[in-house]
């Protein structure tokens, strides 16, 4: 089975991330793309709208049309969807995201980023870095890369750049020629019940890995270095230690750019600058030139594209200013990303008092890791818990946020439970000056909280 076997095809759940990126690099294949949500906003309805797709805001099992020749349904629609069930009834083709994806990214020369942490911002740099290198990758970013003002790019050549999510154990349905791993600590509790089944699904995901390919493996990362030991190929290591293969040191921070010095087998090997906020930062673009100087791309291309890469949606974006209150907006939705991102965020602001708007995303991930949370806001001056974003894997939970607020003033004097975006807004509004900072944090839709207070200027 082959892309070029369709010619229309119809995408269940088209707002989704993935979903966006996918539908757009089936148009650029020359596929005629339709596809069905629900009327919630979502981040991704821009992108569609630029892209011109034609989507319907609410499921209707009368969309479903016998001259549809692949659909293609976001896993959280598997269950009680009267368009899948249509289909079902037609006889039609039916692909799950990841087993769409899968059909493009193995006829190529497949990279595959992936990872708990710091995924994303590594795909869309090491995408731009290769487009921008005449390279002309297809590639998948799982935000908005904001270079883009989309979060895919249908290129020409054989290669394939491709942020993969491990939840639901997705990796098994890829062949990589080359992985890119980042980061292993546990995550989604709902499918993988214990942290020794969420290190095998990467385990195993590397032996997927033929004789002949590349692991570029973190290897500041304790749980990276256990897992790399089952490697079937050849191992290129990046780090800030100095026993990986390519290193790095901070070197200042300048014109708003972070300048570091990278080494190659304990030898120089150049210096770059990146305009993005974080240590963690320079180890996602590390991560990035390793594969890019791989794929021999020249050092100046490279040096050139990371000093003005603006980064992605979401991911410790500046959105703006309230009453000269700075507004940032970041994806984190687990323990360490929190504690990375505040940290990051008291050393380039020590002077500003900063509010952390904290949506948990999941009932299972904030019963599992509740004690986790609750010491992650160390660096914030004053903490705000919304409700859980249950999303479509999860409508109900034992555990409520007034739990992880109980939990978290063992720790934190200034946390409080506000139930909704809207009374955040309202809470937030007249407090706010210059002199502030906030933070929404959660991989829901508390990035709302910051958009409203930025549309009452």
């Amino acid at each position: 089975m082959n892309l070029k076997d369709f010619k229309k095809a119809y995408f269940i759940g088209i707002k989704g991330v993935g979903m966006t990126a996918l539908a757009q690099i089936f148009q650029a294949q020359g596929l005629n793309i339709t596809g069905s949500d629900t009327e919630e906003k979502f981040m991704t309805d821009e992108v569609l709208k630029r892209l011109g797709l034609k989507y319907f805001e609410i499921y209707d099992k009368n969309h479903i049309t016998i001259d549809i020749d692949l659909i293609v349904v976001t896993t959280s629609q598997l269950e009680n969807n009267v368009e899948l069930e249509r289909a079902r009834e037609l006889g039609l083709k039916i692909l799950t995201y990841p087993e769409a994806l899968a059909l493009v990214f193995n006829d190529k020369f497949g990279i595959a980023i992936c990872g708990t942490h710091g995924k994303t911002t590594t795909t869309a740099l090491a995408g731009q870095i290769l487009e921008g290198a005449g390279l002309e990758p297809t590639v998948l970013v799982g935000s908005k890369v904001l270079a883009w003002q989309s979060n895919a790019r249908g290129g020409k050549s054989k290669y394939f750049v491709a942020e993969i999510d491990e939840y639901q154990n997705k990796f098994k349905y890829f062949t990589p020629q080359i992985i890119v791993l980042t980061s292993v600590e546990w995550d989604h509790p709902d499918y993988f019940k214990k942290f020794k089944d969420y290190r095998r699904a990467f385990a195993d995901f590397i032996k997927r890995l033929p004789a002949t390919g590349l692991l570029i493996a973190n290897f500041d990362d304790k749980n990276v270095r256990t897992i790399i030991k089952e490697t079937p190929c050849r191992i290129i290591s990046y780090g800030k230690s100095i026993q990986a293969d390519y290193y790095f040191e901070r070197l200042k921070f300048a014109k708003n750019k972070q300048q570091f010095r990278v080494y190659l087998n304990k030898k120089k090997l150049a210096e770059f600058s990146l305009p993005l906020l974080g240590e963690f930062n320079i180890l996602n673009a590390l991560a990035a030139l390793v594969l890019a100087n791989h794929l021999s791309v020249r050092l100046l291309d490279i040096q050139k594209i990371s000093a003005n890469f603006q980064g992605t949606a979401r991911r410790l974006e500046k959105k703006g200013s309230y009453r000269e209150a700075i507004i940032f907006d970041d994806y984190a939705h687990h323990p360490t990303e929190i504690q990375v991102t505040l940290e990051t965020l008291r050393q380039f602001y020590s002077d500003k008092k900063i509010w952390c708007i904290f949506q948990p995303h999941t009932f299972s991930r904030t019963k599992v890791l509740l004690r986790d949370f609750a010491r992650s806001f160390s660096q914030a001056d004053k903490i705000i818990v919304l409700d859980i974003y249950g999303s479509a894997r999860e409508k109900a939970g034992i555990i409520h946020s007034r739990d992880l607020v109980r939990e978290a003033k063992k720790y934190h004097r200034e946390v409080i439970y506000i139930s909704t975006i809207e009374q955040v807004v309202d809470y937030l509004a007249p407090k706010l000056a210059q002199g502030d900072l906030v933070v929404t944090m959660g991989a829901g839709d508390v990035w709302k909280v910051g958009e409203r207070l930025l549309a009452k200027k």
